[in-house]
């Protein structure tokens, strides 16, 4: 999960009080002086995530452009094609809270959504969840099968023995997971399994991951503490072999990348670091559009302000010269719009554009302020990074509009 850093109002504070010299604002069609935008800043305080107020039904949901969510379940047992969205915590929906908003068909709640969720619900396709909070872009493209992992010695492989190994990344680093099926938060029938050669085979982890993280923490560790125990899996309903040879260097795949390569891929990551610069970054991101073959995905932006992000120190809340970003795309943005074309989702930009009229919220002067510099609304976060339910019921509003934009469903 990304470290709690200053509040976002703090963050304005300073821009406003500190370095902003240059550059005008445009609010209300004119442009605002520093001196008038601190005045502002200094009456209009930003009231948080606890005081929304429902002020009218939004404008973006209910209407006869949109499937209606909010109906009864949806009978997913027909469907030939499902949505896996893969992430960290502002996929899995860390933050998320109590929520209402106003429909044509009523009041209704939104606590907790993700947004996942709401894309499940607004689609009718079956759509999964495989959020993580903390995952580096490294880890994330390792569990989606993008990344690959590798035995380190030859195995013998049956039903009923458990043979020692080490899992390896492509760079020689040894790898270990909270649940090697990669499914996450989502329900899985077997915990801990990878694919090998296509054959499911069950791991064993030596020691909890809480001792694992400890020792990586005060960098005491060796090879034997990423060791683990592999075997067949039986008892799948699957046909499975009684034995197997695997030799060292054989390809490891999670469970939920195996058994979702042919879903419609939702992918957001970079938050929490693991890449060193865009090129790597954007590396990892194909490395799983190849491992599927999806010719049908979207990558969805960064959410952080600009300028707060932890992993991305070139960011900055100005452009080249004087002028705030605003809306206009970050150098992260614009890195992943040259590479993925029309299957770039600028998040930040949809959520100052559109966040508070997909809720129904109250769009004030300080939010106004706020997209000039190009920052999202507070009343859309929990906390400086993460979304509430406003937030991420909007996010996923934005990734279902650019799924029909490109033709995944209407």
């Amino acid at each position: 999960m990304k470290l709690k850093k200053a509040a976002i109002w703090g963050i304005a504070v300073v821009l406003l009080a500190g370095g902003i010299a240059a550059g005008a604002v445009v609010l209300n069609g004119r442009p605002e002086t520093k001196d008038n935008l601190i005045n502002m800043a200094k009456i209009i305080k930003p009231r948080g995530d606890k005081t929304h107020v429902i002020v009218k039904v939004s404008q973006n949901i209910g209407t006869e452009d949109y499937t209606e969510p909010y109906e009864d379940d949806k009978d997913y047992s027909n469907d030939t094609v499902s949505i896996a969205c893969w992430g960290d915590s502002m996929m899995e929906g860390f933050g998320s809270d109590d929520a209402y908003i106003l429909t044509k068909v009523g009041r209704v709640d939104i606590s907790y959504y993700t947004a996942p969720y709401t894309l499940g619900k607004l689609t009718g396709l079956n759509t999964f969840n495989f959020g993580v909070s903390g995952e580096t872009s490294a880890e994330i493209a390792r569990r989606a099968g993008g990344l690959k992992m590798h035995t380190d010695r030859n195995l013998n492989l049956n039903k009923n023995t458990y043979e020692d190994v080490c899992l390896m990344d492509d760079k020689g680093n040894p790898v270990y997971m909270y649940d090697f099926s990669g499914y996450g938060i989502e329900y899985n029938d077997y915990p801990d399994t990878v694919y090998i050669d296509g054959v499911l085979c069950q791991i064993d982890k030596k020691r909890d991951i809480e001792d694992y993280w400890e020792d990586m923490e005060d960098d005491d560790y060796n090879i034997e503490d990423y060791m683990v125990s592999i075997r067949i899996c039986d008892d799948t309903g699957l046909e499975q072999p009684d034995y197997m040879f695997i030799p060292q260097g054989t390809a490891v795949t999670t469970k939920a990348a195996y058994d979702h390569k042919d879903d419609i891929l939702v992918l957001e990551m970079g938050s929490n670091g693991g890449w060193d610069d865009y090129d790597e970054l954007i590396s990892q991101y194909q490395a799983v559009i190849d491992y599927t073959g999806c010719e049908n995905y979207i990558i969805v932006g960064d959410t952080d302000d600009p300028g707060t992000s932890l992993a991305d120190n070139s960011q900055s809340y100005l452009e080249d010269g004087d002028d705030y970003v605003g809306v206009d795309d970050t150098t992260w943005e614009a890195a992943l719009r040259e590479a993925f074309g029309e299957h770039f989702f600028n998040t930040r930009v949809y959520m100052i554009q559109n966040g508070l009229d997909d809720c129904g919220l109250k769009k004030e002067k300080i939010d106004e302020l706020y997209g000039a510099f190009g920052y999202i609304s507070v009343k859309l976060r929990s906390d400086w990074t993460h979304f509430n339910a406003y937030g991420y019921y909007s996010k996923g509003v934005g990734i279902y509009k650019k799924g029909v934009e490109l033709g995944y469903w209407e």
